[in-house]
């Protein structure tokens, strides 16, 4: 049952949706969904039937072990699908079909002109591969800032405290590869 929870984690954050979010609209604790992200506690149909609904999914595509992978692996632009807005002004788009066993995540982030990461850096597990396609983006590592405008690329480890924001009086579009893979 651990599949059902690595699904339903996946579901729940292209929806933009926290713990709590989830848990709200199903009328349980944001802990159960936790322990069923993580493999702890199996729900029983008809709540996995209810989470299904709430994510938009089926619960075939819940129980799904990944083995197959999607039969067209080219996403045409017009049907890339919108992830969520990642922050005021900045909205991410996958540039990939679904595949459970796909080692990186390469993302679309659109940046509004003023828009940015947020006041403070932060980090995570990974790497990060980033190409401005349009516009220019300052990328903040440790304090240092990188100007990358359209054409320019850099690639980091995400552990490194980072933050970035469009420089630019246009949008700004990159794209943003990261591994391992979180939608």
């Amino acid at each position: 049952m651990k599949i059902v929870g690595v699904n339903i984690k996946s579901a729940r954050k292209e929806m933009g949706l926290t713990l709590r979010g989830l848990a709200e609209k199903l009328g349980v604790s944001a802990s159960f969904i936790s322990q069923v992200e993580s493999g702890k506690a199996s729900p029983s149909l008809s709540t996995l039937k209810n989470i299904a609904d709430a994510l938009g999914y089926t619960v075939s595509a819940l129980i799904d072990d990944g083995q197959k992978t999607e039969t067209n692996p080219i996403v045409r632009a017009n049907e890339r699908k919108y992830l969520h807005e990642a922050g005021k002004g900045m909205n991410m788009y996958l540039l990939t079909s679904r595949d459970p066993n796909k080692q990186m995540e390469p993302l679309l982030f659109k940046i509004k002109e003023g828009a940015d990461s947020g006041a403070a850096s932060y980090k995570h597990f990974g790497q990060e591969f980033v190409l401005v396609l349009k516009g220019a983006i300052e990328i903040t590592l440790n304090d240092i800032a990188y100007i990358l405008k359209k054409g320019d690329s850099i690639y980091f480890n995400s552990s490194v405290p980072h933050a970035f924001k469009n420089l630019g009086k246009e949008e700004a579009e990159a794209v943003w590869v990261v591994t391992p893979p979180t939608f």
